[in-house]
């Protein structure tokens, strides 16, 4: 269903548990576990276990994430993904995060942008949704930019 897509200054590809000492260190991240839905710190364990987890509902078509890999040096520095794929596949929400070194650069713009013109050629995506913490501005201007508007609460939508 993915395939693995090259981007100017990114690769994104599945994630897989090759990609776990570099997710530990970035999901647990002061900055970066700051604006997540999850208690940090992650042990190791739990890091495999969410990999695990994705990889099965990627299978089970109801989770796509990939990892962000830095063109040049081939490191891991950030996941995207979609989360509660609707049966019929229309509707999702999507979530990222990016290590701060990377924060400011417009590569979270370009991987959101790439992620989903992948996407869009296999799975018939009508709507996203994203829940983002009221204080994740850099979060909010990216939604913004990408065209989501903010409905309710914490959740902003775009119809693709």
């Amino acid at each position: 269903m993915f395939n693995t897509t090259k981007l100017e200054r990114v690769t994104l590809r599945l994630v897989t548990h090759k990609h776990a000492a570099c997710l530990f260190n970035i999901l647990n991240h002061p900055h970066v576990s700051e604006f997540n839905d999850y208690e940090t710190p992650l042990s190791k364990t739990q890091i495999k276990q969410l990999i695990q987890d994705d990889i099965s509902a990627y299978y089970e078509g109801e989770v796509i994430r990939v990892a962000i890999e830095h063109n040049i040096s081939g490191k891991l520095i950030g996941t995207c993904g979609l989360y509660n794929l609707t049966p019929c596949k229309s509707s999702a929400f999507i979530g990222f995060e990016l290590h701060p070194d990377f924060w400011d650069k417009g590569v979270m713009f370009e991987v959101v942008t790439g992620f989903l013109e992948t996407l869009v050629k296999h799975i018939p995506l009508k709507h996203l949704s994203a829940e983002v913490s009221a204080h994740n501005a850099r979060s909010h201007n990216l939604l913004m930019k990408l065209g989501f508007s903010l409905r309710e609460n914490s959740i902003w939508h775009k119809s693709l």
